[in-house]
């Protein structure tokens, strides 16, 4: 009798990562479940939404907004979707940082980079799974915005843009790896704030208020006041006011609708609120920026 052998599917940088860049950005959408692969290509997954298990090396982890994976040369990985599952993936062939990495196989031959040298020592053993939390998790995910903004663009520089980006990603994957949520004292919040701020991100054009969020999360206005500011380092309101002037901006560089109708779309029906808030944010009033197109 003849036992036939499932190969498993390995994903070659060649198919995915153009060799003149050696770096790719892709934002994805996975709604069924991935099975195990490997790949010859260093590969960073960040979860923007949906919730599910990511298995890598046969460890598995429970992920949802806020949380990155990183899966190097020859790692085994598999998702499993509970809800629809929004992603970005960052890959790149291992010379894209250093020549030093063209051999590298696992996680820990990052370290010994000069780079990355005085993360070494509490290093040891580094996870692939990392949760970014709150005020960390917006600033991580302004970064990955503005590198995929850089890699879709490709204005002159922008590989050597990307290096530096790529670089400082990995500083805050390490750094965060060293941070101890548990030490906190608002780590329950610390879990749900990434629901929490999807909500906000669904519901932001509406009248929005913390009685939303208290019926949503079932804790009390007092506590999610208290939780944004300590969490995050700004108020609730301002964190809305962020969403819409974000999504303004978006819609003023991307659509010709004009200036008005947009500020309603976002949810600012008073046009001298809107104007007044977005030169306040952005330093310029919404013509200015689009003038600049």
């Amino acid at each position: 009798m003849k036992w036939s052998v499932v190969q498993m599917k390995m994903y070659q940088s060649v198919d995915y990562i153009k060799q003149d860049e050696k770096i790719a950005l892709y934002k994805l959408h996975q709604q069924v479940n991935e099975p195990e692969h490997t790949h010859n290509f260093i590969e960073l997954v960040y979860i923007w939404q949906g919730e599910g298990y990511h298995e890598v090396n046969g460890k598995s982890f429970a992920v949802q907004r806020g949380d990155f994976l990183f899966m190097n040369i020859g790692d085994r990985h598999s998702f499993a979707v509970q809800k629809d599952m929004q992603y970005m993936n960052i890959l790149f062939d291992p010379e894209f940082l250093s020549e030093q990495l063209s051999s590298t196989d696992t996680t820990s031959h990052f370290l010994p980079l000069k780079l990355f040298q005085e993360f070494k020592d509490s290093l040891d053993n580094p996870s692939p799974h990392v949760t970014f939390r709150g005020k960390c998790m917006i600033e991580l995910e302004l970064l990955l915005e503005t590198m995929y903004t850089e890699y879709c663009a490709k204005k002159s520089g922008y590989l050597a843009m990307l290096h530096g980006y790529a670089t400082l990603l990995l500083a805050r994957m390490f750094r965060m790896m060293q941070h101890n949520l548990l030490d906190s004292d608002l780590r329950t919040a610390y879990h749900m704030l990434p629901q929490l701020l999807s909500y906000i991100e669904q519901h932001y054009a509406g009248h929005i208020t913390l009685n939303d969020l208290a019926r949503e999360s079932f804790y009390s206005p007092y506590y999610l006041s208290k939780m944004f500011k300590e969490c995050l380092g700004f108020t609730f309101t301002e964190y809305v006011h962020d969403v819409r002037l974000r999504e303004a901006k978006r819609m003023l560089l991307e659509t010709e609708d004009s200036v008005e109708s947009i500020g309603r779309s976002v949810g600012y029906e008073d046009k001298t609120q809107f104007f007044r808030l977005f030169k306040q944010s952005l330093g310029m009033t919404p013509q200015q920026l689009r003038k600049q197109m």
